[in-house]
């Protein structure tokens, strides 16, 4: 069964939210790939990773969904295991700040309902190796892993402006405690350094099964600001690269290496696409064909020696939509090169001679004043 397992991804379809409806489904995903007992063994701390981007309400569809988590909670305490709920914000995260997000995105109901205790993983931090690393082969991560024997993460399928969808290879990050993970924007700008880090901090942080909750997704401006799009779908496998070709092509990727951390996962040789095996329902019977994407970034295409003239012209760059700015300045405090300006009048101006185009700005922003945007001219060769 672990070699089968190994490249499987099983997709069921699911439409609502409904704790019932969503077990039974979930029971149904799980049991394409051997049940939840081939994951989780009497007696095992069970740690669930949530994605908890901020403290938002689940209808945005910006956290992963609380009745999914619950329903992944509850699998586990069936199989014997000791399940607890955890995360990072992106932002800086208080006691308070952390509670409250907790709070608004349901998770604190679900452990109150569960007994499933919430993990701060801010409360400490050590390092772990990924000795096969290309470029990080050293991670600080929460200390929090030391105190479970498995991990299952539980994703929400978004778009995002640096790796074109988040899923299962992107929720890792969460494992790097609050404010760190903008010092890694700072030192990894670009797409492609961003995604070998990913991949490195993959090999990092061993993940037992990944559940990806895509019954509804965030289209368009996310990973924060998109809007709520239906899928109906959730997905599950052991290995997260296998389930995020199999998520790209879902939201409509007709070759999922446009994703970089697919791509680069295959260049690397540490994942064969060819030998997926997809469990359960038809790819095609679920897919979102005109699902709304993250412009393309053209500058990963040109050679190095001419992308220090072109870069500007090619590279998807944040944009402030001023109608639509409530003027809180959580970009200013999470830019890593602090290259925005508040002005007299409130105004927030960007200096893109020295914008690094990490694009945490418009990932954060809470109001979705702040889109993603490709020069003018690259529209008209590419439509």
């Amino acid at each position: 069964m672990e070699n089968r397992i190994a490249y499987s991804v099983a997709l069921v379809k699911c439409e609502s939210y409904e704790i019932r409806t969503l077990e039974n489904s979930l029971i149904k995903l799980l049991s394409l790939l051997g049940g939840i007992g081939e994951f989780v063994k009497s007696g095992e701390r069970v740690l669930v990773k949530t994605n908890l981007i901020s403290g938002r309400p689940p209808e945005e569809a910006v956290t992963t969904h609380p009745s999914l988590v619950e329903a992944v909670v509850n699998l586990v305490k069936r199989a014997g295991g000791l399940p607890a709920i955890g995360d990072s914000p992106g932002e800086r995260a208080t006691f308070t700040g952390l509670s409250r997000a907790y709070r608004i995105a349901g998770l604190e109901q679900v452990s109150s309902k569960t007994g499933a205790p919430l993990v701060r993983f801010e409360d400490g931090a050590m390092e772990i190796e990924n000795r096969e690393g290309h470029f990080y082969k050293k991670f600080t991560v929460t200390k929090a892993l030391r105190d479970f024997d498995k991990i299952i993460s539980i994703p929400k399928l978004k778009t995002h402006p640096l790796t074109y969808i988040t899923a299962a290879v992107k929720n890792n990050l969460g494992f790097i405690p609050g404010l760190r993970k903008t010092e890694l924007h700072l030192r990894l700008p670009d797409r492609e350094s961003f995604s070998e880090m990913l991949l490195d901090l993959l090999g990092a942080v061993k993940i037992d099964l990944v559940v990806l909750d895509g019954i509804v997704a965030m289209e368009g401006n996310g990973p924060y600001s998109g809007l709520p799009r239906k899928v109906g779908a959730i997905l599950a496998s052991k290995n997260p690269v296998a389930l995020d070709f199999v998520a790209s092509r879902v939201v409509g990727y007709a070759n999922p290496l446009e994703i970089p951390t697919n791509r680069i996962a295959v260049e690397r040789g540490i994942f064969l696409p060819g030998k997926i095996e997809i469990l359960g329902e038809k790819i095609e019977d679920l897919q979102v064909r005109d699902f709304r994407r993250i412009p393309q970034d053209f500058s990963q295409k040109v050679p190095k020696f001419l992308l220090k003239w072109l870069r500007s012209l090619l590279s998807v760059r944040p944009r402030i939509v001023y109608e639509f700015c409530n003027r809180c300045y959580i970009c200013l405090e999470n830019c890593p090169v602090k290259c925005m300006e508040r002005r007299i009048d409130g105004r927030i101006l960007i200096d893109y001679a020295n914008c690094i185009r990490c694009l945490c700005c418009q990932e954060f922003c809470p109001r979705g004043a702040i889109i993603a945007k490709r020069h003018w001219l690259v529209g008209l060769f590419t439509g």
